[in-house]
């Protein structure tokens, strides 16, 4: 649960705390210059050349033994004239000459092969690895540091006199220019955990607020910024008017008539099943209304719900209109004394136009105390969209989000409040009848900030 988000608030806590700590590096910055010593290395690089045009005459002079045939072959045309031998012989003896040709240029001499020949077999083995040598620092010739103190240099934007400030009297003063990069990372984390776009920008405005212009001690840095993050986020969650459903269901008129709304496979059946096994606890007595006539299997589900606790429940077949159970339900519910009627209704689409003029004949009929939407958080900022949309054409009066104990990312928790204005009472944290939990923004903020 909240697992991306928490990620992402304490990346941002720990960057920022980091960034403020380096307040001494400017300092030791002039000093880490001089190290740069490295290109002194680069003479190295002109030896290079000498060494290597030794082996070149070396491996020529080699191939010039191949003419000794070749003047072997002049001496017999002389002797051989009147043969016809001959002629072939003198096509074979151009071609030698010009491999020789090119041969010649570096003006290697017949007599110096004998002396060069028997030197290169000890040279060549020692003179190979000093190339070797001089290739070993070519990776070094690169400067690799003075590049990863660019890097670093951004991230540090405090200026000397603030840095010296801070080493004397061991206070900080956060400036605009110290949080603006940070917090522009902060709102695009914000998005990638499902937070609404309006909601994350009202976010990194708030802390800019809190956080620009304060002196804080540098050991207490680090709970500053988190304090300052928790009091956005329960300001941000707690948007809309807070509601006890229990303290609103002892003080209205009996019986209490809450209508749930919703999408297909939200949970919006179990969900009606464990707010009545809350509201029993409290000693309420409730019954049920299945005006789902519309999706198959819903009276049946609805029936082993009641049956496992034990509360009364009002249906009709498949097919029958959704208004006339409901108000077959208030009329038992009056009849008998009951403290609440819970009204399932068929799960649709806000662009369904026939089931939502089947939700505003039900409200003008039966007049519900409660209009709840039951939404799943891990539809992220789809669910924004639905809530306004129900609001807007039947009116909604409380959002219970299900499937918390599913969602890593936990942003649509910060959004719903603060984008539709209506608060979340509570929400769904497992499969259990008891696995309701009310919704308190100060706890959800701790368990963000865990």
């Amino acid at each position: 649960m909240f697992d991306l988000l928490t990620k992402k608030i304490s990346g941002f806590i720990d960057n920022f705390t980091r960034k403020e700590e380096r307040k001494e590096e400017p300092e030791g910055l002039p000093q880490g210059k001089a190290e740069p010593e490295a290109p002194e290395a680069l003479p190295v690089m002109e030896q290079r050349p000498e060494p290597k045009p030794e082996p070149k005459p070396e491996a020529k002079p080699e191939k010039k033994p191949k003419a000794k045939p070749a003047e072997a072959e002049p001496e017999k045309k002389p002797g051989a004239a009147p043969e016809e031998a001959p002629k072939p012989e003198p096509k074979e003896a151009p071609k030698p000459p010009p491999k020789e040709a090119p041969k010649p240029i570096p003006k290697a001499v017949p007599e110096e092969i004998p002396v060069r020949a028997p030197k290169p077999a000890a040279p060549k083995a020692a003179e190979k690895p000093q190339p070797a040598a001089a290739e070993a620092p070519k990776p070094a010739l690169p400067e690799f540091r003075p590049q990863e103190r660019r890097e670093e240099k951004p991230q540090v934007r405090l200026g000397p006199l603030k840095a010296i400030k801070s080493l004397i009297t061991r206070e900080v003063e956060i400036s605009e220019g110290d949080v603006r990069e940070l917090l522009e990372n902060l709102e695009l984390e914000l998005l990638e955990g499902d937070v609404e776009l309006g909601v994350a920008e009202g976010i990194r405005q708030e802390l800019q607020q809190k956080l620009v212009g304060a002196k804080v001690e540098k050991a207490s840095l680090n709970s500053f910024v988190k304090a300052a993050i928790r009091g956005t986020l329960v300001d941000t969650m707690s948007a809309g008017e807070p509601m006890d459903l229990l303290e609103f269901v002892r003080s209205r008129e009996k019986p209490v008539k809450i209508v749930f709304l919703g999408i297909n496979g939200a949970g919006k059946t179990t969900t009606i099943a464990k707010v009545a096994h809350l509201l029993m606890q409290q000693g309420q007595k409730v019954v049920f209304a299945a005006a789902d006539t519309f999706r198959a299997a819903a009276i049946e589900q609805m029936e082993a719900h009641a049956s496992r606790l034990d509360v009364r429940l009002i249906k009709r077949d498949y097919g029958s209109d959704p208004t006339s159970v409901a108000y077959d339900a208030v009329s038992y519910a009056k009849a008998h004394g009951m403290d609440a009627v819970l009204i399932d209704t068929a799960g649709r689409q806000d662009t369904n136009v026939n089931l939502i003029n089947e939700l505003k004949k039900m409200s003008r009929v039966i007049q519900p105390d409660l209009k709840i939407y039951v939404g799943e958080s891990i539809a992220g900022s789809s669910i924004i969209e639905q809530v306004s949309a129900f609001n807007k054409e039947i009116g909604v009066d409380g959002v219970i989000l299900t499937k918390l104990d599913c969602d890593p990312k936990g942003g649509t928790v910060l959004s719903i409040s603060k984008a539709t204005g209506i608060p979340v009472i509570y929400i769904g944290t497992g499969q259990k009848y008891g696995d309701l939990e009310r919704f308190d923004p100060a706890k959800m903020a701790d368990r963000i900030l865990a």
